[in-house]
């Protein structure tokens, strides 16, 4: 694999974990699977971002002010995406 191969996938992973608009001039299908090695990377990356939010927002507010500060932040990056799988575990195990 070329390091501009893993690159593409790297921002494969990102378009597919965040709201960040990366354009691609092609796409192959199996580049979703081969690039979920840089899932861990890409969530690293959002998890970094959303605690550097968190530190700015602390310097301004409370610590709770702060954490939704921070929350809003990371949901707004991802779409929402983690959020969206408590709610359907919740649903799941609260609905029957």
């Amino acid at each position: 694999m070329s390091i501009k191969h893993e690159l593409r996938l790297v921002l494969v992973a990102t378009q597919f974990l965040t709201r960040i608009p990366i354009q691609l001039n092609q796409y192959q299908p199996q580049w979703l699977h081969q690039s979920s090695r840089h899932f861990p990377a890409v969530g690293i990356l959002v998890g970094v971002l959303c605690a550097l939010v968190y530190w700015l927002a602390t310097l301004a507010f409370n610590p709770l002010v702060a954490a939704v500060v921070s929350t809003a932040f990371g949901i707004k990056l991802t779409g929402a995406f983690h959020e969206d799988g408590l709610a359907d575990t919740c649903d799941g195990l609260g609905g029957g």
